[in-house]
């Protein structure tokens, strides 16, 4: 992963929520995909966390899930 100090930063805000949404199916990547280092995708400080970029939006890993926090232009 990259280190924070290289990281691009993302604040949480309305149009990119640090939320929960179980239903969000993005078609950009198998589900079995895990992000993470080495994943492939563009890591971005969002907030307190790490989030990965991937066709235009943010995916935070969440248990058997990601999370969509709103756009992102790669």
């Amino acid at each position: 992963m990259e280190s924070e100090s290289h990281m691009r930063n993302v604040a949480i805000t309305e149009t990119n929520p640090a939320g929960c949404t179980p239903g969000h199916d993005c078609a950009e990547h198998e589900a079995e995909h895990r992000h993470g280092p080495d994943c492939g995708h563009e890591a971005v400080q969002h907030g307190d966390h790490v989030d990965y970029a991937v066709a235009g939006h943010l995916h935070h890993p969440h248990d058997d899930h990601c999370d969509d926090h709103g756009p992102f232009d790669s």
